[in-house]
């Protein structure tokens, strides 16, 4: 006859107390994630239970503030010239917290390729926001990167910034000033 080897008592309560918890964990990170509970302003003491939930559980965090070599902050913006001589600016951004990085995941991408590569990206983004506003002349394409300082280097005073990584200016084809575009 065999028999089962023996656990200590409570071993299978305090498992289905743990995987409680994580159920519990993982429907706040979905709850937050798929509803506005994140973009709560409210002093309620419900609301600022949640706030601190996500700052203690760094549900809303990511790598880069605690590991800037995983991968720096960048962005990427379009100066839009109008015909009539005034500029208006787009950001590539959203307001989903997932396409935003996807966003990002594309742009730094493009901050790791040749040259060419990123000629070629930003003249697809050009002709996206050329065809986004049909009275606009021109487009300048430009990214940024979040340059962190070392630690020794925060000590010493010096703090993040905003470096000019690529810029580049895209004219349209058919009008006049298609002589000045790459």
């Amino acid at each position: 006859m065999r028999t089962d080897p023996s656990r200590p008592e409570g071993d299978e309560r305090q498992a289905a107390l743990w995987a409680c918890i994580a159920v519990l964990h993982l429907a706040a990170v979905g709850a937050f994630l798929w509803t506005g509970l994140t973009r709560t302003s409210s002093e309620a003491a419900f609301d600022r239970g949640v706030r601190t939930y996500q700052n203690l559980s760094g549900v809303l965090s990511d790598y880069r503030f605690f590991a800037p070599a995983v991968a720096s902050d960048s962005r990427t913006g379009f100066f839009v010239e109008q015909g009539d001589g005034s500029t208006v600016f787009e950001p590539l951004t959203s307001d989903e917290v997932e396409v935003a990085r996807r966003y990002r995941c594309i742009v730094a991408s493009a901050l790791r390729a040749n040259r060419k590569t990123q000629d070629v990206l930003a003249q697809s983004w050009a002709a996206v926001m050329l065809g986004i506003h049909p009275d606009a002349s021109r487009v300048t394409v430009v990214t940024q990167s979040y340059t962190l300082p070392t630690m020794e280097a925060w000590t010493a005073g010096q703090r993040p910034v905003w470096d000019l990584y690529y810029t580049g200016t895209f004219g349209r084809r058919d009008g006049p000033l298609s002589k000045d575009s790459p």
